[in-house]
Formats: C-alpha cells, structure tokens, sequence
C-alpha cells in the first residue's frame, strides 16, 4: 500500500490542508500520508530526544513531525510541503507558527512498508534537488539507518550502520547517534 494522491492547484492545496488529514504537496500533486505505526512513534521518539540533547545549547533546532516544511524554488514556479519526521535547521528565520520555509541541513525520515517508496524515491531527489546536505533513512524493521550526503548536487551514501553501530553526521561533527538506543522498545 503506497500514499494517495491527488492533483490539485496550490490555492486548493491551501484550502485542503486547514483539515486534520496529513498531507504533503508536490507542485500540484497531494499526497495522503498513512498514521505512522507504533514502531515508527518509538524510532521517532527516541531519536528525537537523541538530537534535542546534541543540539541543546547549539546554534541549530531540530524539529519533531508533524511541522511542515515548505521547500520553494521560485526559479523552477515548484512549491513543495513535506512533514519529514525530524528535520535540523541553521537558519531560523525560515520559521512560522506552524512551518518553516527553507532547505533544513539534515532530514531524517522513519520508513515503513507503506510510505517507503515515497521515502526513498520521491523524498530522495526532492531533498536532493532543493539541496538538503544530509538525508538519512531509518528502517525500524531492519534496524539500519542509511545516511546520505549531498555532494555537487548529488546524494552519495556515506554509510549504512546496523547492530551496535553509532550513526555519524557527516555535517555535524560530534553528532553520534547509537542505534541500540534509537531502536529500544524501553
């Protein structure tokens, strides 16, 4: 089972996302998101207090889903809302009360069965496209997290951990993530 979709103008967008469904728009196509399963809320949890207590104190913010993420390209007329599952911004001034307007640094999404191929493909070259320097993918079922670093304009992975690794930024020096903890039930 993939997510919905539907086309509709950016104005009828607007219009539709005042609801409570979650949804993403990619230049005119709306995706229907799935609720995330359990296991998806653990990885998310744990790796989200992961990251509030690296960044504490840092000039960067990590954010937790569901905050939308407007990626604009005015030269290309592309607008883009995305709810990654955690996303580290540098430039605050991008944020609003409910989204933020801009290319955070690293995107981080959980996937599962049902939105991996929106992950992994569409996500994948957005990201790439409007210039997310790292872009990981965390996959409950196997235990693995796959880092990606966008390197002239294009993602090269960097690595995949599984089992007792720790997860390296490689934009963020210092920032080790073990993956006994991010995949912990406890």
């Amino acid at each position: 089972m993939t997510p919905e979709t539907e086309i509709v103008s950016l104005e009828r967008f607007l219009e539709m996302d005042k609801g409570k469904d979650r949804l993403e728009y990619f230049n005119g196509e709306v995706i229907y998101l799935p609720p995330p399963s359990i296991d998806h809320q653990r990885v998310l949890l744990n790796m989200g207090a992961e990251l509030r207590d690296y960044f504490k104190g840092k000039p960067y913010e990590a954010f937790i889903s569901p905050l939308d993420l407007w990626l604009i390209n005015k030269e290309k007329a592309l607008n883009v809302k995305v709810q990654p599952d955690l996303m580290v911004i540098c430039d605050k001034a991008g944020l609003r009360e409910n989204s933020y307007y801009g290319a955070p640094a690293l995107i981080i999404e959980v996937i599962s069965s049902l939105n991996e191929t929106h992950d992994r493909v569409r996500k994948y070259s957005t990201y790439m496209e409007f210039g997310i320097k790292e872009y990981w993918m965390i996959n409950p079922r196997l235990k693995t997290i796959e880092v990606y670093l966008l390197e002239e304009d294009e993602y090269k992975q960097a690595a995949i951990y599984k089992g007792d690794d720790c997860a390296v930024s490689q934009i963020f020096g210092g920032l080790k993530i073990h993956l006994e903890e991010v995949f912990s039930n406890e």
